[in-house]
């Protein structure tokens, strides 16, 4: 008999932050749609060496929703692509926030 976990193999990670923007703290709250990894597959990835957190982010992530971070040349949001992916995880800073909620979100939480 085979055994596995009750739980869906994707999670949707909300993802929150600022960033200053000309002096202005500017707010960010938008949605990843990524792939659940279990425990030892996420410590295999992340041992890999040279591996960065922004490729670990590219790896699991499938779509996003309510993102207004990357905007195409008449400032309007851009659907989810490997391109635009690559353009939001430039931004210095982002790829830790995003791979922190992803972990955060992934896992199992203490419930008060």
């Amino acid at each position: 008999m085979a055994f596995k976990l009750a739980v869906a193999n994707t999670v949707i990670v909300p993802v929150k932050f600022t960033v200053n923007n000309a002096g202005k703290e500017e707010q960010h709250n938008f949605s990843l749609d990524c792939a659940r990894l279990m425990q030892n597959e996420i410590t295999a990835k992340t041992k890999q060496g040279d591996g960065l957190i922004s490729d670990f982010m590219k790896g699991v992530t499938r779509n996003w929703s309510d993102q207004r971070l990357v905007i195409d040349d008449e400032n309007n949001p851009v659907p989810f692509s490997a391109e635009a992916f690559d353009v939001m995880l430039s931004l210095p800073g982002l790829p830790a926030v995003a791979f922190n909620s992803y972990l955060k979100e992934c896992g199992a939480k203490e419930k008060n």
